[in-house]
């Protein structure tokens, strides 16, 4: 029987693969490129099994960054986790993902999450930025319009990416609840932080419930963008 681990990182060879052999058929060029980071400061969901398989293969850096943004994280979702304008508010802050480094490049690229993975598109870069699409107007929002075609959505990203990814992370969370016992859903910084705290290792050993009351605790359980334990 294959571990956690390796049920991850073979998501992650599924998601690529995927999305190869769709771009060739489809005969589309991803804009998508090394220092373009737009896609990067958009809130992430993970599922904990992702989490601790990205986790395992940050820099020093980046978990020194977690220590403080995700004390920030669990605070601001603790907050909105019940507004369901949460994400949208969110990007347009252009808050950096902790992984960005200041090269505008993912500093754990290979172990991804397949959120991110999903996130890709054929038109200009420039349509990805925080707050971008929302401020276009008169001839500028119709020129971006005649752009969209069947392939594209939510929006411009590719739909088809997109949707793999979402798929894989589900069937992701349900091999793991089938080895675990369970899994836990919430936000990438969030989820990486509390992997650190020895509070939440204890929860998770002990299983769902005490789990499901650590995050409640916290006031981060439940709400349409806190976490989940199922």
């Amino acid at each position: 029987m294959r571990t956690l681990e390796q049920l991850v990182a073979q998501a992650h060879r599924t998601q690529d693969a995927r999305t190869r052999r769709y771009l060739e058929h489809a005969g589309l060029r991803v804009s998508c490129r090394a220092g373009c980071a737009f896609c990067c400061h958009a809130l992430v969901t993970v599922g904990l099994a992702e989490a601790q398989y990205l986790r395992k293969r940050l820099e020093p850096g980046g978990l020194e960054r977690l220590e403080t943004e995700g004390v920030a994280r669990l605070r601001r979702i603790r907050r909105e986790k019940h507004s369901a304008d949460f994400p949208g508010r969110y990007f347009a802050e252009a808050n950096p993902c902790l992984l960005l480094t200041p090269e505008a490049t993912c500093s754990a690229y290979s172990a991804r999450p397949l959120a991110c993975r999903g996130v890709l598109t054929d038109l200009e870069a420039h349509y990805c930025a925080p707050g971008a699409v929302p401020e276009l107007k008169g001839e500028e929002l119709a020129h971006y319009r005649r752009q969209l075609g069947a392939h594209h959505g939510p929006e411009h990203y590719l739909k088809r990416p997109w949707q793999s990814s979402e798929r894989l992370a589900h069937s992701l969370w349900e091999q793991e609840q089938a080895l675990r016992g369970f899994t836990v859903v919430g936000e990438l910084a969030s989820m990486l932080y509390l992997l650190g705290q020895e509070g939440f290792q204890a929860a998770l050993a002990q299983g769902k419930r005490a789990v499901r009351d650590y995050l409640k605790g916290l006031g981060v359980l439940g709400g349409k963008w806190g976490f989940w334990v199922d």
